[in-house]
């Protein structure tokens, strides 16, 4: 036994410095209820384990909601105790072991078309308890390696609500199930919290977090770079999150559509000036399929299949651009790309 208290305010103080396995807790305290002490508990130590030790068989459901490893009835049996106590031994050899056997945590986040996470050596993905848990960490990821106020996240996570002790129990249920889960599933995150701010730092391959530093690392194009500069492309499967309804994210989902767009316009022209016709085009039709009025790539895809004399096909793209155009937005093509189109009538 590391410590014992009777005043739930100097426990919590104390809590991460000892470092305590389990937690036994009472339900009906003086000044602080049991359940609540238990969240601010799984904030604090994200491997620890919570047994509530009760006379009431009504609060069994409650302390499994804040995922507690067990209940105790008063008067408390040995037998049941040393069973509890032999659930957590177990629990942590098992973790153990599953580091120890690897070596590391090696794991990927795809989050650009869609957003998994995937265990070490995993074809499948792990499941988030809660839709919130999920929500969270594609949060904190977006925001990596920054400080975040937690009410930053209790408005962009619950912005309906404006309770701040139902915000607050939003928020640390939604802390323990996330970490809980990506601490089962091995995935190699770190997770802070401190005065009432969240950080995470990702040490696991992300797709988003490759893919943003190879866009805003890319200067100058040469042979070496647009291997580089494609390989980052092809990591750009589509919106950020994919079809995850998350407002918050909007900015960020636009800022990566433009930064892929950008990126294969200019492996694109790159291509082109090499004569790489179809390399330019099968770059720029995953362009227009994502950013379908974008007006360079149009030029650039128009010019290459002029310069493959392909007239059928520049004139099949251009009735088709042009059909987007004045149905979608309701204007003719651009006065450029008009001009290729009448050149390319006239030849």
């Amino acid at each position: 036994m590391v410590g014992a208290y009777t005043d739930p305010s100097e426990m919590l103080r104390d809590a991460k410095e000892l470092g305590p396995d389990i937690v036994f807790l009472d339900i009906e305290m003086p000044g602080m209820n049991g359940l609540e002490i238990a969240s601010r508990i799984l904030e604090l130590l994200e491997d620890v384990e919570i047994v509530f030790i009760t006379a009431y068989h009504q609060y069994a459901l409650e302390a499994f909601r804040v995922h507690a490893l067990d209940y105790l009835l008063k008067p408390v049996e040995l037998e049941l105790l040393y069973r509890t106590i032999d659930r957590v031994v177990k629990r942590k050899k098992g973790n153990v072991a599953a580091v120890s056997e690897s070596g590391q945590a090696p794991s990927r986040i795809v989050c650009l078309g869609g957003f998994e996470v995937y265990p070490a050596e995993q074809t499948e993905p792990i499941r988030f308890p809660t839709a919130k848990a999920e929500e969270l960490f594609a949060y904190l990821l977006v925001h990596r390696n920054t400080n975040i106020s937690k009410w930053t996240l209790c408005d962009s996570l619950w912005p309906g609500i404006i309770s701040s002790e139902k915000l607050n129990q939003n928020l640390h249920m939604a802390v323990y199930r996330m970490k809980k889960t990506l601490r089962d599933g091995g995935i190699g995150v770190r997770i802070s919290s401190q005065r009432g701010f969240y950080r995470m730092e990702c040490d696991a391959p992300c797709d988003y977090v490759m893919f943003e530093q190879a866009a805003v690392d890319m200067n100058e194009l040469n042979p070496r770079h647009v291997e580089v500069a494609t390989k980052a492309i092809q990591l750009y499967r589509g919106p950020l999150f994919g079809s995850r309804d998350y407002p918050w994210c909007e900015a960020e989902r636009e800022r990566m559509s433009r930064y892929y767009a950008g990126l294969a316009k200019r492996v694109a022209r790159w291509h082109f000036d090499q004569g790489h016709y179809h390399e330019t085009i099968e770059l720029l039709l995953s362009v227009l399929y994502d950013v379908p009025f974008d007006e360079e790539a149009h030029e650039i895809l128009l010019r290459a299949y002029i310069g493959l004399q392909d007239r059928t096909a520049f004139l099949l793209h251009y009735e088709r651009m042009k059909a987007n155009f004045i149905e979608e937005l309701g204007v003719e093509p651009p006065a450029t790309l008009k001009q290729l189109y009448i050149n390319m009538r006239l030849y």
